[in-house]
């Protein structure tokens, strides 16, 4: 049985709206994403692969190995993914623009909401330029990174759009992560004949972050099955910070055989985290939160958060709602329904962040002069981050019959993307090198895709190759 509960959510639409502002705006949001042109064309299947300083973000192992160049300087580029596990062009031109808290397409969009829950990530990562560079077995990279990871239950889905069932339990889940960093890594490889240990020290410099902290924030609602009435209750806290400093290593392990098939291990973000100070408010901050009030699908007006740094704790009960009285007479809504928002401006509390532990697994071998076969496994503990807890299976092809216009092919399967296929190219000009990639993430069709990938980078090498 539903019930669509259309004059208490008409009274305040802002529900439904922030409910969408929190899966659909993050497209014009960043995050954490370090992977080279070369890595994203490969569909991530680049752990064993690696050369000079894009090994850092994959395996610093291979770094003690000797590389086509002796030195890389990183002039600039960005890497910007998005995706998400329902939206796409198509669904837009359906949903987009619509009221979904009534009628027929309220029950078609809720019929095709996916039953894990909607989830949105976007990642944008830039090198700073020169200042990320290799030489030998030593690298020193500087990167802002900017991410924002959101995600709503199924349940909390089916609270905010009215769709109600006797002796259902909706557990009110969501997560919302979004921070802005300098990250600073020194790696280094050391060889032992044909294995190579490696490690990279990470300093994280934090300029803005907000947030639900998991710890504190959960919410349940009950539909009494005899009478049905509503009971249920909340509590989330919401925090903010401009300011914070985090630490994480990196390890990783490279084997190669005398064959010419080359073997990756790597151990990412141990014991990575970042401690912020929540009562420090900053610009970059600000801009944060903007994004979210003003957007660029629309204006939500009646999120009014100031972003300079406070805390705020939101709790709210359902106090035995009966749907006869509610619809059936005079009664508003708020006569049965208790919230209360609390700002905590002078909270000098440090709370920390902690980054996913990932594991990476890979293996590559060069079939001829002009191909390369690469596949990774790689795995993740926890849903922050743009990380998902689970596996991801990548596949990638090289062709290198044109060396100054390589051909990279890749597929990858699981994590938050769910299944991608990416296609790259380069143009290297001596010492001048330029590489760019793009994939799809859910669907090869522009319009059919929930996501994206797009990675463009420049660099300058050493004018001698190694011997």
């Amino acid at each position: 049985m539903q019930i669509t509960f259309s004059k208490m959510w008409r009274e305040h639409q802002y529900l439904t709206r922030l409910a969408i502002v929190i899966a659909l705006i993050a497209s014009s949001l960043s995050g954490q994403s370090l992977s080279h042109p070369r890595a994203v064309a490969l569909g991530g299947a680049f752990t064993a692969i690696p050369e000079g300083v894009f090994s850092v973000s994959s395996n610093p192992a291979n770094l003690a190995f000797p590389s086509t160049y002796n030195s890389y300087f990183y002039l600039g580029g960005i890497d910007w993914q998005l995706t998400n596990n329902f939206y796409s062009l198509l669904t837009s031109s359906k949903y987009g623009g619509e009221d979904l808290t009534v009628g027929e397409l309220q029950q078609e969009f809720i019929k095709d909401l996916p039953d894990e829950g909607w989830r949105t990530n976007s990642s944008i990562n830039v090198p700073m330029p020169i200042i990320n560079f290799s030489k030998g077995n030593k690298a020193f990279t500087t990167n802002i990174i900017y991410t924002a990871d959101y995600y709503i239950s199924k349940p909390a889905l089916d609270v905010i759009f009215g769709n109600w069932e006797k002796g259902v339990e909706y557990k009110t889940d969501l997560r919302i992560d979004a921070m802005t960093a300098i990250e600073y890594a020194y790696s280094m490889g050391i060889p032992y004949d044909n294995l190579a240990v490696g490690f990279s020290l990470k300093y994280y410099q934090g300029l803005g972050y907000y947030g639900l902290d998991p710890d504190s924030s959960s919410g349940l609602i009950m539909v009494n099955t005899d009478d049905f009435v509503l009971t249920g209750s909340g509590d989330f806290l919401f925090r903010q910070s401009g300011a914070g400093r985090g630490v994480g290593v990196d390890i990783g392990l490279t084997y190669r055989d005398k064959s010419g098939l080359d073997i990756g291990f790597c151990v990412q973000n141990i014991a990575g985290l970042i401690k912020w100070n929540s009562r420090m408010g900053s610009s970059v901050l600000k801009f944060m939160g903007r994004q979210v009030k003003d957007g660029l699908l629309f204006k939500n007006s009646d999120l009014d958060l100031p972003f300079e740094g406070e805390s705020y704790r939101y709790q709210f009960a359902f106090r035995n709602i009966n749907a006869d009285k509610l619809f059936g007479g005079d009664s508003s809504y708020k006569e049965f329904f208790y919230s209360k928002i609390d700002t905590i401006a002078k909270d000098s509390r440090v709370f920390t962040t902690k980054l996913p532990l990932v594991l990476r697994f890979g293996m590559a071998k060069q079939m001829s002069d002009d191909l390369l076969v690469a596949m990774d496994f790689s795995t993740s503990f926890r849903d922050r981050f743009n990380y998902n807890q689970g596996w991801r299976l990548s596949m990638g092809v090289e062709y290198t019959y044109l060396p100054k216009t390589p051909f990279r092919f890749g597929l990858a399967v699981g994590d938050i993307s769910g299944w991608e296929i990416n296609l790259g190219s380069g143009l290297h000009l001596g010492f001048a090198h330029l590489d760019w990639a793009i994939g799809f993430h859910r669907g090869i069709w522009l319009h059919t895709a929930q996501g994206f990938h797009f990675s463009l980078g420049s660099y300058f090498t050493g004018k001698h190759k190694t011997k």
